[in-house]
């Protein structure tokens, strides 16, 4: 059951303020300053074809990251074949799996994919991470206000991306950011950490997205039911609020591209055009009629023709 506007307006009542979504972004930045991480190729590579062939597959390579704690994440490197060129950074699904995007780096662009958090290795899931229900703990920590929730998880994406503009034939000052699900939500979030050294972004179904409106329904939503019967619930929407997109649009002044989709019961369409709605900066929704929540090959080109006009 969909919350009412009173009850919806009041949750958003509890979210942070401007000043304070931009005090949380300094102050994350300035953790990532901080900390070191080393980063290695692997000698792994776990993409088999028994039929036909894949020549960028011999190029490119996973990167372990390594904190000084032991804590290891790891990003999939595909250089791109002339440079120098821009850099595309793009985030995972809530699932954590790695995509591959063959299409939008042969166009020239160098692309890091990021893992966070240590989910997933070239060969190995750790599901002993997981929840009991078996999804990831990342949102429910976040909620819960425990370690390894979405304050890690960016963070782990600001050293990976430090670690990116590091290689050589990378144009430093060209960088662009995209994913599906919690890829696009996260991009989002990532370009208001790093904001007038992002060229664009482009946010494929965002995960993370207007949390009050959700009614705390559907495989990606339902995650936080039980936070929200366990924490109190001004705090509960107050820590929602730091990684809802709806509070970071102040910060968004790239050119961003949006989709929804209109059978999407896992990050319902109104959701996103609430969020469009509030982007002040050069935008884009396209409305998927019958649109699921997956990525799409409508998807790849909406991606491409939007790094061809601003990345």
């Amino acid at each position: 059951m969909q919350p009412d506007s009173q009850s919806v307006e009041r949750r958003f009542s509890f979210y942070p303020s401007p000043a304070e979504i931009d005090a949380w972004a300094d102050k994350l930045l300035g953790r990532s300053k901080e900390m070191t991480v080393e980063a290695a190729f692997c000698d792994c590579n776990p993409i088999r074809l028994t039929f036909g062939n894949s020549p960028n597959t011999l190029v490119n390579r996973y990167v372990r990251f390594t904190h000084a704690n032991g804590h290891a994440f790891y990003g999939y490197w595909q250089p791109a074949h002339k440079t120098p060129a821009p850099l595309l950074i793009n985030l995972p699904g809530y699932g954590s799996s790695v995509s591959l995007h063959p299409q939008v780096n042969d166009d020239g662009y160098h692309i890091l994919h990021i893992s966070p958090l240590g989910y997933v290795e070239p060969e190995m899931v750790h599901q002993e991470l997981a929840l009991e229900d078996g999804n990831w703990p990342v949102l429910h920590n976040t909620a819960m206000g425990l370690a390894d929730g979405y304050e890690d998880w960016l963070c782990d994406c600001l050293l990976a991306v430090r670690w990116a503009l590091g290689q050589p034939g990378v144009m430093r000052e060209r960088i662009s950011l995209f994913g599906t699900s919690q890829g696009g939500g996260g991009s989002l979030l990532l370009a208001s950490l790093l904001g007038k050294r992002i060229r664009c972004v482009c946010a494929d179904l965002p995960f993370l997205t207007a949390f009050p409106l959700t009614g705390l329904q559907g495989d990606a939503y339902g995650i936080l039911q039980k936070a929200a019967v366990t924490v109190p619930e001004r705090e509960f929407w107050n820590r929602l609020g730091y990684v809802d997109t709806i509070s970071h649009v102040h910060r968004l002044q790239v050119p961003v591209m949006l989709s929804a989709g209109g059978k999407d019961i896992v990050c319902p369409p109104e959701t996103v055009e609430y969020l469009f709605e509030r982007l002040n900066c050069t935008k884009q929704l396209t409305y998927l009629q019958q649109g699921v929540h997956t990525h799409s090959r409508e998807s790849m080109y909406l991606f491409r023709a939007w790094l061809q006009l601003f990345a």
